[in-house]
């Protein structure tokens, strides 16, 4: 048998065809065995070249995410680092120049088990180095790792599969130890982990049985091959001696004739077996005259999808729809200098008689009849494109979000002096002075800003910090009556909005603000897209999917509460309503008031909820827009109360205020001395630690973010150990966390989101010295007095 590189082509899925295999290793077995050898040394060239730019593109990626580490974990970056660039590149690099080498043909499936070792316990390595509980989300890369090597770099199933369960094993022996969960949350996440494995070793099992079924099946072709060549070689030479002796080999004549037919029988019998195969494959293959375009063979999938009368009819009519040849028609192309066939080509097109995106194989052959004609294979990646056009999205608002959120928090900190100064200012000018009118203007601009911000946050998906049962119908009530949309009047004199709300409708959880003000972006981008008038209609539903929908995303089975929000506008183009929801995106005029942000805040309180969205548009007709909101079977309310400024003062308790930011803690002490309280400052954790050790206070205002060594859920924990009554009030520039919660759980009262006003700090404060001397423990309040 004569194998030579690149002989065995893709596999191609059929069931009529089978071969003895060992269950287990996958080698041929029984009379099959002769095959094992040759297989491998195919595999091994056929695989070779894709190999080896995996191992350059493993590498090359694992190292472009060590970008991320910068940026996640700079306290571990030299670690993760060395890991990265002393540990596992070197060693994909050295793979790739030891491929080169003939020993490499020996090990070259055991160095695949290296690979993907190596790989996964540098990721279980970087999930035991790095802070909990980001770290656990290095285990997406474990993932990655076990299915690049159950796929992409061709190894074997015995050897991939040894190699995925060592892997998997080690990452949850390390979660197990580092986890801080419950057993049914480690039980859970373990079985993802390894049903996921399982999975990766099933489609590792399915691809190299195809492999080994499809190297069976061109063994058996190639034999066939050989039959027929002999076949027709003996005839050749039977003719030639009987024509230099037709009077002596007269009588043998029928017989040559009942040979021939033979012959023609098994050929014709080859032929079937092909057409078999062809109309197997899920893809179009077609052959094509180069010269006169017509289509010679098609398989039954091209038949089913261009209809069963195109062999025969010009391939540019029955195929693409049009009346001429092709402009861009790749015959010529696949013919050498000497007019013979050269060498393929594949590209990607969609073709516009069915808008389907299909990569194309095609390749210049000699056909039957020894003319020239063009083969072509082509795989339809319409859900492909659709899936990673999604997945881009989806990545892209992340990336938008996560930066957002880092510009909001250092915001935050610059805008609590421009809100909480002119607060100070307005407390000590008179009622008639000029300059309160300017004082007043400063505020009203920080609030501004400030809100920005909080839109900002909402785009990070960091902006959901309260919770409560919800009515979707009573907030678009509010927001119909509110004052934000009767701005609208002046500017949009002819609009109309109607609302079409269900009875009953179920009740949601979340944030009654945030969802108050994405129906407010909702009902304003409707009204911008139709300045010349028209109607928006907001309407609710109780809807219960049984199965998922796909449209704009892909929305799960469940119950949910739909508010669909929709205009009589001119509609967006389907370019634009992929990108509605990008911060910034607009087709408004350059001088048009509005921030960028309406749409992308729409999309982050969506998310924040765990909702979903579907968007749909008609130019000419309009735009509806659908937010899917998930049920609860909660009830509650919110509770909301009002109190004068003098019911937050002091009587001189004393107070420290923890913040690395100086202008923070300077406007912080500002505020609660006005306050009447007894106020220090410190810049760290630790400065809060050895002062409370030697002066005990009523309260302390703990910032979140304070350093790279403590944080405030860190400090609070530690003060805890010295004072274990000790009263907090927690502040950040972010909103709140889950270790704003766990501060919370300790002890520590309210949380105050930056830039806060004084009312707000000083009721946060008055509501833990409530809460500190309710039960008539006045002792230990004279006790800090007396010894400060």
């Amino acid at each position: 048998m004569n194998l030579k590189k690149k002989k065995i082509d893709v596999a191609i899925p059929y069931s009529r065809l089978r071969v003895s295999l060992n269950p287990i290793t996958l080698c041929f077995s029984g009379t099959y065995r002769t095959l094992e050898k040759p297989f491998r040394e195919a595999y091994f060239l056929n695989s070779l070249d894709h190999v080896r730019r995996c191992k350059l593109y493993a590498a090359l990626f694992f190292g472009i995410f060590g970008l991320l580490d910068v940026f996640v974990f700079p306290d571990q970056l030299g670690q993760l680092l060395f890991i990265r660039f002393a540990i596992v590149c070197p060693i994909f690099l050295i793979g790739l120049l030891f491929s080169y080498t003939q020993v490499y043909r020996q090990v070259w499936q055991l160095m695949n088990a290296l690979y993907i070792m190596v790989t996964g316990y540098a990721y279980v390595a970087m999930v035991m180095i790095t802070p909990q509980p980001e770290s656990y989300f290095y285990g997406v890369g474990t993932i990655f790792c076990v299915f690049f090597g159950y796929t992409f770099i061709h190894a074997r199933f015995i050897t991939a599969s040894l190699a995925g369960l060592m892997v998997v094993g080690g990452y949850q022996l390390i979660m197990m130890q580092l986890m801080e969960a419950s057993g049914v949350i480690q039980l859970i996440n373990g079985s993802h982990f390894l049903g996921i494995n399982v999975l990766g070793m099933l489609i590792c099992y399915s691809i190299e049985i195809q492999q080994r079924k499809n190297f069976y099946l061109n063994h058996l072709l190639e034999r066939e091959k050989e039959k027929t060549e002999d076949i027709n070689k003996n005839l050749e030479q039977r003719v030639e001696e009987r024509t230099a002796a037709l009077q002596r080999i007269n009588r043998d004549l029928n017989k040559e004739i009942a040979e021939r037919k033979q012959a023609e029988k098994k050929s014709r019998a080859s032929r079937e077996r092909l057409e078999i195969i062809l109309d197997s494959i899920d893809a179009d293959i077609y052959v094509v005259d180069i010269k006169t375009h017509e289509i010679l063979l098609a398989n039954r999938h091209t038949r089913q999808i261009f209809g069963d009368d195109i062999v025969g009819q010009p391939c540019y009519k029955a195929l693409v729809g049009r009346k001429t040849i092709c402009s861009n028609c790749s015959s010529e192309l696949l013919l050498d200098e000497n007019g013979q066939p050269g060498e393929s080509r594949s590209w990607e097109s969609q073709n516009p008689k069915n808008s389907r995106n299909y990569i194309i194989f095609s390749r210049a052959v000699t056909w039957e009849d020894g003319r020239l004609v063009q083969l072509q294979v082509a795989t339809d990646v319409t859900s492909m494109k659709q899936m990673e056009a999604r997945l881009q999205r989806a990545q892209k608002m992340e990336a938008i979000g996560t930066l957002a959120g880092g510009v909001a928090h250092e915001l935050n900190n610059i805008l609590s002096g421009l809100v909480g100064y002119p607060e100070l200012l307005l407390m000590d000018l008179p009622e008639n002075s000029e300059s309160r009118t300017i004082v007043d203007n400063i505020k009203q601009t920080g609030e501004k800003a400030a809100a920005i911000v909080q839109d900002m946050l909402m785009l990070a998906r960091r902006g959901l910090s309260v919770t409560h049962t919800i009515n979707l119908n009573q907030i678009i009530t509010d927001c119909l009556q509110g004052a934000e949309l009767a701005k609208l009047k002046p500017d949009y004199p002819f609009l109309s909005i109607r609302s079409n709300l269900a009875s009953a409708l179920f009740k949601t959880t979340g944030s009654a603000d945030h969802v108050k003000r994405a129906v407010i972006n909702l009902v304003k981008n409707a009204a911008e897209s139709m300045p010349e008038g028209g109607v928006v209609t907001l309407s609710t539903q109780n809807i219960y999917l049984d199965h998922p929908i796909v449209g704009f995303e892909t929305i799960p089975q469940g119950e949910y509460i739909r508010l669909r929000v929709t205009d009589t506008g001119p509609g967006v183009a389907s370019y634009d309503l992929e990108r509605i929801f990008e911060p910034f995106y607009s087709k408004k005029k350059m001088d048009h008031p509005g921030t960028g942000l309406g749409m992308a805040v729409v999309w982050g309180t969506v998310k924040d909820h765990g909702g979903f969205f579907d968007a749909r548009s008609v130019e000419g007709q309009g735009s509806a827009i659908d937010i899917y909101l998930p049920v609860t079977g909660q009830n509650g309310e919110i509770e909301v109360s009002e109190r004068s400024l003098d019911s937050y003062r002091g009587n001189g308790e004393p107070i420290l205020v923890v913040d690395d930011i100086k202008e923070q803690r300077e406007l912080a002490t500002f505020m609660l001395k006005r306050l009447g309280y007894q106020v220090d400052a410190v810049a760290s954790g630790k400065e809060a630690i050895e002062y409370i050790k030697k002066h005990p206070v009523a309260v302390m205002v703990i910032d979140m973010i304070l350093g790279p060594d403590m944080d405030g859920l860190d400090t609070y924990r530690e003060i805890l150990a010295i004072a274990p009554e000790q009263k907090a009030v927690i502040t950040s520039g972010f909103s709140e966390s889950q270790r704003v919660l766990e501060v919370q759980r300790l002890g520590a009262g309210r949380y105050l989101k930056k830039p806060y006003r004084m009312e707000q700090i000083g009721a946060a404060i008055r509501e833990q010295l409530t809460t500190s001397f309710s039960d008539g423990s006045a002792d230990t309040y004279a006790k800090i007095k007396l010894d400060r």
